[in-house]
């Protein structure tokens, strides 16, 4: 079992430490650094796949001695180096996980350098491939990112799925992951899939020949057929999460990053239920009171991005501290509210996005003012909440503030955010959802990304070519086209569904695929993909080829007012306009 695990200059974190027991609930506000934790185990992930087909070297490292070192490169591991150290600083990252049968794995990255990966142990070191395992005989099971599954999946390379089958790309394969299992494997599958999700029976994937031959995976509900796809994302994400569970056994380890995105509150509990079953450790992030309510005294952790160390909540005060925290934004300057007169509710840690293009637009405007509250909220989600303000500033400071929210669009359609903007701004909020993805969406310009890229590269007395940084743009974009439409008609039928207005599943998927076409081919694939991941795969990119990255405000610094787009521009200048109303 893992004892300790300890960092510095990672994520959130310049120095963070936590203390591992059986069962490791994170929890905490939005961006304190949960996912920090599960990113250093997803590290150690990395360099245990990499020790099952490498052996290591016999390497003195200070002040150890003697150690098993592994030779990697930065490209073996799954985060982009560039993007993980604090405050984008340019000293070492250094994680440390140690067990409790005294091994220690350390491990040191730099962007600039190869990876330093070195076991510290009392056994003698050894140049084999068993000694990792010797170290850390626990496997340890990540579950990936989840996605919709492939309306049509034809069968694929048996070597490929086998690659893909514990990646993301495990969605889009699914039907060909189970085909080749055996009748024992897919048994058990069913099994644990049916045994908690009432009135399902799941059947074995089977070849549909024709031109193409695609797979088709058939489950019952109430005993009427239906294909998967067709199934809704809950149900696809639990398929997904139990067979991940199944490569572990009772000995193993989980990494599990907020499975509430995903299920609903009933089948939280059953989930963390399972894992205390099938795994001899967990490390789950969460922002669901159910887990936590499931959980044992000590084993919910408290994370935040100001604190060293992780803090295990053992009483009622630190559990009734931990809910508050579960459903609020971190937002606890009451002196502070109490005074405010205008107030803007954006999600996250975005408000230095927003300040940068204000002042760009708008000398002196509103998100630069000191007398403006600046409140984080939890995510769009969290609008009930924003709606409820007007009548919460009243009762309980007697004030009646003016209000704007600001939320992400993620992936949803445009018929549900129009309709929430309409909700708000009766209940006496001025609401905008945006038109892109999110903040970091806006901040995809060509020719400022260009600019950023050269200054980069010249500090590192490196040349690229304009046609290079082209090419790799459109190559970005067009990999990430076909998750993100997934991504957008999971969103969309989940609304319609919850709207219950008569529409078919066909139907809808024929819509979101239509407006999703129309959004690339009109205003661009800087829309609807992910910004945050469209530029974490162009530094990627950057890092692997020349040794470089570059971060948003280095674009931002670039930027032309020719490059602002128009509707940002209209919700700034809106924003402003509403509070300088009497």
């Amino acid at each position: 079992m893992l004892r300790r695990i300890e960092f510095e200059n990672f994520r959130k974190h310049s120095k963070f430490r936590v203390t591992c027991k059986e069962r490791n609930i994170f929890v905490g506000p939005n961006n304190a650094g949960k996912s920090s934790v599960l990113d250093a185990l997803r590290l150690f992930a990395d360099v245990a796949r990499y020790a099952e087909y490498r052996l290591p070297v016999l390497k003195t490292q200070s002040p150890y001695g003697v150690c098993a070192t592994y030779e990697m490169a930065n490209k073996n591991f799954c985060l982009p180096i560039a993007n993980i150290p604090t405050d984008e600083s340019e000293d070492d990252v250094k994680i440390s996980i140690f067990h409790e049968n005294g091994s220690a794995l350390h491990i040191i990255l730099n962007v600039d350098r190869q990876p330093i990966v070195f076991i510290q142990s009392d056994r003698r070191a050894k140049s084999t491939k068993a000694f990792f395992r010797d170290c850390f005989p626990e496997s340890i099971i990540v579950v990936p990112t989840l996605g919709q599954f492939e309306e049509t999946e034809k069968p694929n390379d048996p070597d490929y799925v086998r690659s893909v089958e514990h990646t993301r790309l495990a969605a889009r394969n699914f039907r060909n992951i189970w085909r080749q299992k055996s009748h024992g494997e897919f048994q058990e599958f069913s099994a644990l899939v049916e045994g908690n999700w009432k009135d399902i029976e799941v059947q074995k994937p089977k070849v549909i020949v024709g031109v193409p031959s695609t797979l088709e995976m058939i489950y019952l509900e109430k005993g009427y057929p239906r294909e998967i796809y067709l199934s809704g994302f809950g149900f696809q994400a639990w398929m997904q999460i139990m067979a991940h569970f199944l490569r572990g056994s009772g000995g193993d380890i989980l990494v599990l990053d907020e499975p509430d995105v995903y299920l609903h509150a009933d089948l939280q509990r059953r989930l963390y239920g399972i894992a205390k079953k099938r795994f001899s450790q967990i490390f789950l992030a969460t922002h669901s009171a159910e887990i936590m309510n499931e959980a044992n005294s000590g084993d919910v952790v408290l994370v935040r991005s100001e604190l060293q160390t992780g803090k295990r909540i053992t009483t009622e005060e630190g559990y009734r501290s931990a809910h508050a925290l579960l459903g609020s934004s971190e937002n606890a300057d009451f002196a502070r509210l109490s005074r405010a007169r205008r107030i803007i509710a954006f999600e996250g840690n975005d408000r230095s996005i927003y300040r940068r293009f204000e002042q760009m637009l708008i000398p002196d405007g509103v998100f630069s003012d000191p007398d403006t509250m600046l409140l984080k909220i939890g995510g769009y989600e969290q609008w009930p909440r924003v709606g409820n303000l007007p009548w919460a500033f009243q009762e309980l400071f007697g004030i009646q503030p003016k209000i704007a929210a600001i939320f992400d669009r993620d992936y949803r359609c445009l018929d549900e955010i129009e309709g929430h903007e309409q909700k708000l701004r009766r209940s006496g909020v001025f609401c905008h959802v945006l038109r892109r993805k999110e903040i970091e969406n806006y901040v995809i310009a060509r020719d400022a990304i260009y600019k950023a890229t050269q200054k980069a590269a010249k500090k590192k007395e490196k040349t690229i070519e304009d046609a290079w940084i082209d090419n790799t743009l459109s190559a970005i974009s067009l990999e990430m086209r076909e998750d993100c439409l997934i991504n957008v008609q999971s969103a969309t039928s989940k609304y319609y569904q919850l709207k219950r207005d008569g529409r078919d599943t066909q139907t809808i998927l024929k819509l979101a695929k239509s407006e999703f076409d129309k959004d690339w081919t009109t205003r661009g694939y800087s829309c609807r993909i992910s910004g945050k991941e469209f530029f974490s795969a162009y530094n990627r990119v950057l890092d692997e080829a020349y040794g470089i990255s570059i971060s948003l405000f280095q674009v931002l610094d670039e930027f032309h007012a020719s490059e602002f787009d128009v509707e940002f521009c209209d919700m700034l200048t809106e924003v402003n306009r509403y509070f300088a109303e009497e």
